[in-house]
């Protein structure tokens, strides 16, 4: 700081300080340092005024000693003229518009769960404890900046000692906005599944519903769970039978991180991350032979697991001794939902009662979703506690851009001042609830942001809702191809403007030529992209009913490599899901080209070598038989199995053959899954040797996979390799790469 100023400062710090603590610690930060002025919220993020000769030390505090959840990412220091402060104050927030970074959900911290267990606190087992380290945050706001009047607290009056503790910039409670206590804060209330409610103490009365293996729906920070017992087989079943999700996997709630690794291997960092600030669902390998039902995860050897984060999820827990599923309330891949009439309306025949309360969710937000690979985290789910995701730019946005994903996973994106802000997850488009709740999160951004966004970005697939949303909306819009937008994503996170080798591996995609891309290599920077290779297409018979049935894909595979006969007579577990007639039919539509669409598709390949190997022929969810293999790969098994490049086209045929021959030997599905993923992680090294000079930036749902992205962690740890962290590395970040595009070519188009 120069020394001319250095006793009169202003200083406007942007990032995730606000709702976190931020003002409070400058209060004590100024009266450690003996600094008078003051500190206020703004739209533009935390304004102070500093004035004494310990400044510079004051503002090195402020950068070096930040509260647990808040995060800076520019501070600007400005001269200003000299005030006359007695001492430093905490002033009221501002209001305008502005692109300020939103607080985000915290998990119960230690301080409030040693007060709700203190009997002689008076807020002993409180189900709405919190302070300014936890609680809600962003699912209670109704817009910015973070203040009590603009949250669904605004409904609860504090009494007399919540008050002082709120205005007391000494208490922890300091302007911790969700503040209340029994006697001035939400009240619980248990309801039967009709709605009608049923008197007792609501925590009782639910613990009592899970003990006789009924099924719940609890309100928690962003939504409704739905919950069993997770030891009943009874239980589970009926859950797997009421929502009809038969086998996808649902989420575990454990009491405490003891009783969780009585049921999975966990290691330093998954630790880390089930017992942090937030508590996400965390994949984890699951241990054999415990009393966990067997259908929480069939087929599947790791579970999704995470800890109490609530103090209402705790309170449950000190009245049932048992692992508890804990799912969205929703009906699968769509919103989850917020209402207790909602539940009854829409998940009534699912759900025997519901623990309900009187804090209203205004934004919905799902669990987040991570795994770790090689000790980094693969974001899966943007959610509570990681979303809305704020970046900040180097450089304001000249207009404000809006960024409208994709169909799948579907989150928007937003160009706004310095900023760009990715949603969580809304869920997949094309249902009346999800296309409402994507449009209404379209209009939270931007009163949350204040603009009108006067262009918007989407996919290139014309018939995806969120293309359709564009061209209605009259104003200037452009689409983004698919897998660019993957491989813009990850740039976005990390910041690159320089070109990249980018492998865009997913289901499907919409091609610039009209055909369904999904295994895709790029040559890419933010102003465009060459397709420097791809899979060699091949045909998905029977169209969408082969994504369902990957039987059909593995078996075109099989038609390009051997006569009809041949494959008639091969003695393999895919041909005999098929009746003889079933196989010449869908030659026949082979050969002709009748509703099989040609597919580049590396995440359709993942299915089809998950039914050559005889894992699995028909799918209930996506990405089951990527998950299936998943658990029969051997790291130490490297050799890959042959594959060719012709023409930018990567041929597998020998790879087909080769699978086939493996069919019959007994350790065949640990010798297959290895050395497919052993060879999808050969192509990547034979085009980052090829391409040396360039960084390795990789996107798209293929990469969820935790034994391929161990590899390619062990493979390229090197080497200049980004993988995507922060922001999900699957469909919800389209969004950000969108965006990321825009705001590089804006300015240029503007021009031209």
């Amino acid at each position: 700081m120069e020394s001319s100023y250095n006793t009169s400062v202003t200083v406007t710090v942007k990032g995730l300080v606000q709702g976190v603590g931020f003002r409070p610690f400058v209060y004590r930060e100024a009266q450690r340092y003996g600094v008078a002025g003051f500190v206020l919220n703004s739209p533009e993020g935390v304004i102070i005024e500093a004035h004494g000769k310990q400044c510079e030390p004051f503002i090195h505090a402020l950068q070096n000693n930040l509260p647990e959840r808040a995060r800076i990412d520019s501070i600007t220091i400005e001269p200003c003229k000299e005030g006359e402060y007695s001492g430093f104050e905490i002033r009221e927030s501002t209001l305008g518009e502005g692109s300020v970074a939103i607080p985000l959900e915290s998990a119960l911290c230690p301080a409030c769960e040693a007060e709700m267990d203190e009997p002689s606190n008076r807020r002993f087992r409180y189900p709405f404890i919190n302070c300014t380290d936890c609680g809600p945050r962003y699912t209670i706001i109704q817009t910015p900046p973070y203040d009590r009047v603009r949250t669904s607290m605004k409904h609860f009056t504090m009494c007399s000692e919540c008050k002082r503790e709120y205005t007391d910039p000494s208490s922890r409670r300091y302007h911790a906005e969700p503040i209340s206590c029994p006697q001035c804060g939400p009240k619980l209330i248990f309801l039967d599944k009709n709605g009608n409610e049923i008197l007792g103490d609501p925590i009782d009365l639910a613990a009592e519903m899970l003990k006789a293996g009924k099924i719940i729906a609890l309100k928690g920070l962003g939504g409704f769970h739905l919950m069993c017992d997770a030891t009943s087989e009874r239980a589970v079943e009926e859950l797997r039978l009421r929502k009809h999700r038969k086998a996808k996997p649902l989420a575990v709630m454990f009491r405490s991180l003891e009783q969780l690794e009585t049921y999975a291997w966990v290691n330093v960092h998954e630790r880390e991350i089930i017992a942090g600030a937030i508590k996400p669902i965390v994949i984890v390998d699951a241990k054999s032979k415990t009393d966990l039902s067997q259908q929480i995860a069939p087929s599947i050897d790791r579970l999704g697991v995470f800890l109490p984060y609530t103090p209402l999820h705790r309170l449950l827990f000190e009245s049932v001794d048992f692992p508890l599923v804990a799912t969205s309330a929703n009906i699968s891949d769509e919103p989850i939902i917020v209402r207790s009439s909602e539940i009854i309306h829409r998940l009534g025949n699912v759900i025997d009662g519901i623990l309900d309360h009187d804090r209203t969710i205004i934004n919905p937000l799902d669990d987040a979703v991570v795994q770790i690979a090689e000790g980094r985290v693969v974001m899966l789910r943007m959610g509570r506690g990681f979303a809305p995701h704020t970046l900040g730019l180097s450089d304001a946005v000249s207009k404000d851009i809006l960024a409208l994903g994709a169909h799948q996973k579907s989150a928007i994106a937003l160009g706004a001042g310095d900023n760009m802000i990715l949603s969580g997850h809304i869920g997949d488009l094309g249902s009346v609830e999800a296309d409402g709740y994507y449009e209404k999160t379209v209009q939270t951004f931007k009163r949350f942001y204040g603009c009108e966004p006067s262009l918007l970005v989407h996919d290139l697939h014309p018939h995806y809702h969120s293309t359709q949303y564009a061209s209605a909306q009259k104003r200037e819009h452009y689409g983004i191809q698919h897998h660019y937008a993957h491989i813009l994503a990850c740039m976005a996170e990390y910041s690159l403007d320089e070109k990249v080798l980018g492998f865009a591996y997913d289901g499907t995609g919409y091609g610039e030529d009209g055909t369904l891309w999904g295994g895709e290599i790029l040559s890419a920077d933010t102003h465009g992209y060459e397709r420097i290779g791809f899979l060699k297409p091949f045909a998905l018979l029977g169209g969408d009913k082969a994504i369902k049935e990957p039987r059909r894909i593995a078996l075109s595979l099989l038609f390009e490599n051997f006569s009809l006969e041949d494959v008639l007579n091969l003695k393999i577990p895919l041909i005999e899901t098929f009746l003889p007639h079933e196989i010449r039919t869908l030659h026949h539509m082979w050969t002709k080209k009748i509703n099989a669409p040609l597919s580049s598709s590396m995440g359709r390949l993942f299915d089809a070598v998950a039914s050559l190997g005889g894992f699995i022929h028909t799918l209930d969810y996506e990405g089951q038989g990527g998950m299936i293999m998943e658990g029969y790969d051997d790291p130490a098994m490297t050799e890959p199995f042959v594959f060719t490049v012709s023409d930018r086209a990567i041929d597998l045929s020998a790879m087909v053959k080769e699978m086939v021959d493996l069919s019959s030997q007994e350790d065949a599905k640990r010798v297959i899954a290895s050395r497919f993923i052993a060879t999808v992680e050969a192509i990547m090294s034979y085009y980052a040797k090829q391409y040396p000079e360039l960084p390795i930036v990789i996107g798209g749902g293929v990469f969820q996979n935790r034994a391929l992205m161990s590899r390619l962690y062990r493979r390229f740890g090197e080497r200049r390799f980004y993988a995507q962290q922060q922001t999900p590395i699957n469909d919800g970040s389209i969004a950000l790469g969108q965006l990321y595009y825009a705001l590089h070519n804006t300015k240029e188009k503007n021009e031209r």
